[in-house]
């Protein structure tokens, strides 16, 4: 117990927590389930999301119109909002946040797919496969679904970014993964009850958080000005 809170050292460059562990090894192995759940948040979502909106926007009609009344019903409610409110009702843990996460962020990816699918599937060589003959299916698989892989990945790449936000933001409110397992998110609520004694705790899980959340930001940045330039001048 002679390392309980100790501060950084050559030993531990980031310090020990409030039971004597190593803070550099726990946010290492809590990248693995923090990032881990951001993926799966976004893989999840966008599948989900990338489906609806290709249903929605090459089927038009009375579907198109039921789904987006669904989205807008999403959309009006803030997406950490109502994650809380999901993750309260099933309760703490990774499966329910993963859930939870998931069943708020699709309607961003629907959106998207939805007005790609409706400008592509106007364009004459779409036109051109309805009338040889060409099924649906593969009329969407062939040239509507690649239409919309570059901004389906953009959006992606920073809905991890907010992904991981989220993760960490319900992981300190104790809906996450539960201790002792690390996560970014609940060595924060650890270190929160002895921010002046031992601030390193709160400190350095918090900065690991930003560092990532803003570099999957840039990432996602670089690729929108990559493959779209035209929508920065």
């Amino acid at each position: 117990m002679s390392l309980r809170l100790a501060p950084p050292s050559l030993q531990y460059p980031l310090g020990n927590d409030s039971l004597g562990r190593c803070l550099l090894s726990r946010i290492l192995c809590g990248a693995r389930t923090s990032i881990g759940l951001g993926i799966l948040v976004v893989v999840f979502s966008c599948i989900f999301g990338v489906m609806v909106g290709l249903i929605s926007g090459y089927w038009g009609g009375l579907m198109d119109e039921l789904f987006m009344r669904i989205v807008d019903v999403f959309f009006s409610f803030p997406e950490m909002v109502a994650a809380m409110a999901v993750a309260g009702l099933m309760g703490p843990g990774t499966f329910n946040l993963l859930f939870a996460l998931s069943f708020v962020s699709w309607m961003r990816y629907a959106r998207l797919v939805r007005g790609i699918t409706l400008s592509v599937k106007e364009r004459n060589y779409v036109k051109a496969a309805q009338l040889s003959g060409v099924s649906r299916t593969a009329i969407i698989i062939r040239h509507i679904l690649p239409a919309n892989i570059s901004s389906v990945t953009v959006l992606a790449t920073i809905g991890l970014a907010k992904a991981i936000l989220a993760v960490s933001a319900l992981g300190f409110l104790g809906f996450g993964v539960q201790p002792p397992y690390p996560e970014w998110g609940t060595l924060l609520m650890g270190g929160k009850d002895y921010i002046l004694s031992a601030p390193h705790l709160s400190l350095y899980p918090g900065i690991v958080i930003m560092l990532s959340v803003l570099s999957f930001n840039l990432l996602g940045d670089s690729l929108r000005d990559t493959w779209s330039p035209e929508t920065t001048n």
